[in-house]
């Protein structure tokens, strides 16, 4: 068994898997595996693989395509490892990557993330990620190795924040599977929806401040489909509920959270209409169905408060 299971979910990406598996070939932790599986591409993506295969490197290939979610889950059903991180295809680690994440689980640390930089079809950084943004808000430095409590991290992204990239955050393998993979019901927002899951538990992360994900940022890809179709925002709002409303079932919400869910409620229910596929659109009101309106009192306290603050 080996310590570390990197997951590469392939789909017509035969321009880029080379350097997604390079770059973890040379990684300085040696314990790794990595499970690469073709969704059913229609590029030369299986043959790109294939070239790659090895003891150490398995190459699958789906008879059907699965979808970008499906796939996911699809990797982690053939993984060995104590740890798991999804390395999107289109992606690449730092040599460091691992080594660093790894060095994070100590005690019962259930997860680490470690730092991303956005970059071109080339590669060529140009910009940091929201997570880094988002924990100086909060007082934490992104640049400091850093060990805090679920709730804690919780307590900043359950606002409709992202910490780390898909591609940045390593979980412990029967955890990540007790708790289901990755939800399919959702797409590019999936992985938000699982880290919001691991969360939950309250059980430490931890944050390697130093860049050990390269994501590319290119036109066509699905995410930057996602986004330019507003379908990533339908499906945040819709995962970021229904993390809310299996926390507030354990313990209390902060008002601030609570106020969130309000507002969340009402984005969803009052928008005239939503840019979504019927495929989408199906599966998300399937969740929606399954979440409780937020209570009254919640609902007053918010127009009271956005009524002020209007004002």
């Amino acid at each position: 068994m080996p310590r570390v299971s990197v997951l590469l979910p392939s789909y017509n990406a035969a321009s880029y898997v080379d350097a997604a598996i390079e770059s973890v070939q040379r990684q300085t932790f040696g314990d790794w595996e990595l499970v690469a599986v073709d969704d059913a591409s229609t590029d030369a993506t299986a043959s790109r693989l294939d070239a790659h295969a090895s003891s150490r490197i398995h190459v699958h290939r789906n008879a059907q395509n699965l979808g970008m979610t499906g796939n996911w889950n699809r990797c982690l059903s053939l993984a060995s490892g104590e740890l798991v991180l999804k390395l999107d295809a289109d992606d690449a680690l730092k040599p460091t990557a691992l080594e660093r994440l790894v060095s994070a689980f100590e005690g019962d640390v259930a997860a680490a993330g470690i730092r991303t930089l956005s970059c071109d079809e080339s590669l060529d950084p140009f910009d940091g990620i929201p997570g880094d943004d988002l924990m100086m808000r909060n007082g934490i430095d992104p640049y400091r190795d850093t060990t805090l409590p679920g709730d804690r991290w919780y307590g900043i992204a359950a606002n409709g924040g992202q910490l780390w990239a898909s591609s940045a955050f390593m979980v412990r393998r029967d955890l990540l599977t007790r708790l289901g993979g990755w939800d399919e019901r959702f797409g590019c927002a999936s992985d938000t929806e699982m880290m919001w899951r691991v969360m939950e538990q309250g059980t430490p992360i931890a944050h390697r401040g130093t860049v050990g994900n390269l994501y590319r940022i290119r036109p066509g890809s699905v995410s930057d489909v996602y986004r330019a179709q507003g379908w990533l925002t339908w499906e945040a709002v819709v995962g970021n509920l229904l993390s809310l409303s299996r926390v507030r079932t354990k313990r209390p919400l902060s008002r601030s959270l609570r106020m969130h869910y309000v507002r969340l409620w009402k984005q969803w229910h009052d928008a005239p209409s939503r840019p979504l596929p019927e495929a989408i659109c199906g599966k998300l009101e399937d969740v929606m169905a399954r979440i409780p309106p937020p209570p009254k009192l919640d609902v007053a306290m918010t127009r009271l408060r956005d009524g002020v603050s209007a004002a």
